[in-house]
């Protein structure tokens, strides 16, 4: 599955990945674009871009005052500058604690998904309101509720929609909202996925049962997803490490 546009989704541009690895790699040694073009492509994941974008970035940031450079023979070759420095700062400010945040959702959900990596730890914080919608950029979060009201629908007799939200919570430390929760609920009756009555004339909690068709899109879905996370994870994690 191609990963669409996952740094315009989350804020954070391929100018500002490439700028991120620039300075980054920059002042841990000078080089010249040629090498940082080959460097980047072969590090970053799911992303390459072209040896003239590179030039024109490192030129900009030399223009910029971030970088600047000498000839040696035929090569440009760039150093940082002091304020490199303090624009790498801004951009570890900016991302970390963000990046860092979700990733431990994304990594939870990997483990969930794979059994593979570290187990997560067992205190489950939630996810702090400020990112959850970064969270509803990085992944289909209809898949997620999907997968999980399937996943509830094969292991017991029936279920609720809001035991959906409290798995994801008590899992995951995150959970979509409530009403869209039920949307997607209404929507799986509609094609066949659940099916559901209202137990009492109260209609507060509506009962969700498997259908034929559930075993067989729970497999499709949780291949889809797991492919989403292992994809966004790589991400997170790389400019992790950059940050």
């Amino acid at each position: 599955m191609k990963l669409p546009s996952f740094q315009q989704a989350v804020g954070f541009s391929v100018g500002d990945a490439l700028s991120l690895f620039l300075l980054r790699t920059i002042l841990e040694r000078e080089n010249y674009s040629k090498a940082l073009y080959e460097h980047f492509n072969l590090d970053f994941p799911g992303r390459s871009v072209s040896y003239e974008y590179v030039a024109r970035t490192t030129n900009a940031l030399e223009n910029n005052g971030f970088l600047f450079s000498r000839t040696e023979g035929r090569k440009k070759v760039f150093q940082i500058t002091e304020k490199g420095k303090a624009r790498l700062l801004e951009y570890e400010t900016i991302y970390a604690l963000r990046f860092s945040e979700v990733s431990t959702v994304i990594d939870r959900f990997y483990y969930f998904l794979t059994k593979n990596g570290s187990l997560p730890h067992a205190s489950i914080e939630p996810l702090h309101e400020d990112f959850r919608l970064f969270i509803s950029k990085l992944l289909s979060v209809k898949d997620v509720v999907r997968f999980m009201a399937l996943r509830l629908s094969l292991n017991r007799q029936s279920f609720h929609m809001a035991e959906v939200q409290e798995q994801l919570n008590s899992l995951f430390g995150w959970s979509p909202s409530n009403g869209y929760l039920y949307n997607i609920a209404r929507e799986m009756e509609e094609t066949n996925l659940l099916v559901g009555f209202w137990p009492d004339e109260r209609r507060t909690i509506r009962k969700l049962y498997k259908t034929d068709e559930s075993e067989q899109f729970y497999i499709i879905v949780s291949a889809s997803l797991t492919e989403r996370i292992i994809q966004v994870r790589r991400y997170l994690h790389y400019v992790l490490k950059m940050v």
